[in-house]
């Protein structure tokens, strides 16, 4: 029997303030994807360190030039309520047999109402498990 899959890719806004991971690196935008269908089948995880300058018009105008680090991700469900999923993530390097690593960060999916869409938030955590911040993702659509 096949399989449905459903895979989104979420990005932040562009520039948000500097996220500082306790084992690095730290970013300015994340990308996340994976099977919507099915969250713990995993995804992968972009972390852009770069920063850049801005125009009047809030277009990026120069950037650093540092790679991003792509990892493997896992998500696993945390808590769940009416239409609200959380999930913890661990990562690795991208493709190695690694163990996963837990990130001070969740991964929370809003259902959509209506005609809106789901919304998705990184909730960034302090070393006691609280909510430290709250980052908006966005999804990516594929052109």
């Amino acid at each position: 029997m096949h399989q449905r899959t459903h895979k989104v890719k979420y990005v932040s806004d562009y520039l948000i303030p500097e996220v500082r991971l306790p084992q690095g690196p730290d970013f300015h935008r994340i990308t996340l994807a994976w099977d919507r269908s099915h969250p713990e089948a995993g995804g992968s995880l972009l972390l852009d360190p770069n920063s850049c300058g801005l125009d009047e018009f809030g277009e990026a105008t120069v950037c650093t030039e540092i790679a991003g680090v792509n990892s493997d991700v896992k998500l696993t469900r945390f808590k769940q309520k009416p239409g609200h999923q959380a999930y913890t993530l661990e990562s690795r390097p991208h493709g190695s047999t690694f163990n996963y690593a837990a990130l001070p960060l969740r991964l929370v999916t809003i259902a959509a109402r209506g005609k809106d869409p789901a919304r998705v938030h990184l909730l960034v955590l302090t070393s006691d498990q609280t909510i430290d911040r709250i980052i908006e993702l966005h999804e990516k659509h594929r052109a």
